[in-house]
């Protein structure tokens, strides 16, 4: 799950702002002004408010929706972190623990493609190459069972030449035909932007 956290701190510093904010200030205004004279609501609001911030968090994370993904870009410097995150079922079809061998080698092979870190690119001349992959599941693990479960891929790269970079292809809907769209948020050097792709937008321009 650590792949999951890394993508709620990306988003954090600076995704999210806008969102969260957004909603929490009412929620702290009307505290506010009911903390003196009705205690008893006020404990009531508080337990309404804490639940509307986590539903927006995930709303602000894209999180869980079938056929969908969030994929977060950060560039400080010439360091790039991309952290991808989407539902099992959008990556294998289904998201239970494996119960077959062919379900095992479903996982294996998903694992193995966001492993490879070859369904995504960056333009030639920013000259990015990859340092870093890592990709997990909650479908190995015990509680995969137990409710819903994610595909998470963490990536680190080295731009050789950053200023130039302004493009990301992705390859991605071709491997994985159930995903239908990713939602895309990037910070670059302190300028940052979202977009959407799909197969028959693939190709993600920065502005």
């Amino acid at each position: 799950m650590k792949l999951s956290l890394l993508a709620c701190m990306l988003i954090a510093a600076g995704f999210n702002t806008a969102v969260v904010t957004a909603h929490q200030v009412p929620a702290e205004h009307a505290v506010s002004e009911h903390e003196h004279d009705h205690e008893h609501e006020h404990e009531h609001d508080q337990e309404h408010d804490h639940q509307h911030d986590d539903e927006t968090e995930m709303v602000a994370l894209g999180a869980h929706v079938h056929g969908h993904a969030v994929l977060t870009l950060v560039l400080e410097g010439n360091e790039m972190q991309l952290a991808f995150q989407s539902a099992a079922q959008s990556i294998v079809g289904f998201e239970h623990k494996p119960r077959t061998t062919e379900q095992q080698q479903e996982v294996t092979a998903a694992i193995e493609v966001f492993n490879q870190a070859q369904w995504f690119s960056f333009n030639t001349d920013a000259n990015c190459e990859l340092v870093m992959a890592e990709a997990s599941t909650d479908l190995t693990e015990l509680q995969a069972n137990k409710g819903h479960a994610d595909f998470y891929a963490n990536y680190q790269l080295l731009c050789q030449r950053p200023a130039r970079l302004n493009e990301l292809q992705l390859t991605i809907f071709s491997l994985v035909p159930m995903l239908e769209q990713i939602d895309i948020q990037w910070i670059l050097n302190g300028q940052q932007g979202a977009s959407q792709a799909a197969l028959s937008s693939s190709t993600i321009r920065f502005q």
